[in-house]
């Protein structure tokens, strides 16, 4: 059997009230994992995909943050904090765990990793101190030897590869050297980019600004990432990012990015 599990940041899940459903019943995954959804749980629209046969896990913040794990199946194990004890008051995580018979235990993260701008200041110092305890968590999930999946926006652009002009970003939390060292440190504990596993010698970005016709000019950075443990590799046959639903009429400034995985 096949899954699909895919990620998008919608910027205001009611802005994209229109756009979420149709692109549900096109593409059709299993987990969908949402970021920015700016709208606390009480508020949220979850009728409209219930009634697509999903099964919803809501983190909300009102008017910031936010995240969601919408699921054909049941899961199992939820979590909405990153690390014990948190009084993290931003809506920023979730983890759960997805159980089909005949297969292993997937772990799933669900990430809106904080955007740390400007550099330098208290938000950029609360970025790598969220990474720190992503990492912590990642290396908590990696000792089980599951498959594990980590997904959402991360608000880091990786290399220069992945942003249309590096030079304008060299002062920006998103590129800095520190916010790169803390990702590669959490890739180093065994995770694989699902990009660089199907699209190594691709430029494809997953962000367009609102901003100067960046959207037309193709001025895009990729920021939205899976990453994936040695056994949820062993599972991947596919990664696509779903760059058509920029163009779309009310579009988020971000993508979805999916993975489809081959199990038993």
């Amino acid at each position: 059997m096949k899954l699909k599990v895919s990620s998008w940041n919608v910027n205001g899940i009611r802005a994209r009230i229109e756009e979420i459903p149709l692109w549900l019943k096109e593409y059709s995954p299993d987990i969908l994992c949402l970021q920015e959804t700016k709208c606390i749980n009480e508020d949220f629209p979850s009728n409209i995909f219930e009634e697509l046969g999903y099964n919803l896990y809501l983190n909300g913040q009102k008017s910031f943050n936010g995240v969601a794990i919408f699921s054909k199946y049941e899961l199992t194990d939820i979590d909405f904090h990153l690390y014990p004890d948190s009084d993290d008051e931003q809506a920023r995580f979730i983890e759960a765990k997805l159980n089909i018979p005949d297969n292993p235990t997937i772990i799933i993260n669900c990430i809106y990793l904080p955007n740390g701008n400007p550099y330098p200041s208290e938000k950029f110092d609360y970025k790598l101190e969220w990474m720190e305890k992503l990492f912590n968590r990642a290396k908590q999930n990696m000792s089980s030897e599951l498959p594990y999946i980590i997904l959402g926006d991360f608000n880091i652009i990786p290399t220069e590869k992945d942003v249309y002009d590096h030079t304008n970003w060299l002062d920006d939390a998103l590129f800095k050297i520190e916010s790169k060292k803390k990702y590669r440190q959490l890739i180093n504990l065994g995770l694989y980019d699902a990009f660089l596993l199907e699209r190594k010698s691709m430029v494809e970005y997953t962000h367009w600004d609102y901003q100067g016709g960046a959207w037309d000019k193709n001025l895009g950075i990729r920021i939205d990432h899976i990453l994936l443990s040695p056994a949820a590799c062993h599972m991947f046959k596919n990664m696509r990012t779903h760059t058509n639903m920029r163009g779309s009429s009310k579009p988020s400034d971000h993508v979805p990015v999916s993975v489809e995985f081959t199990l038993a």
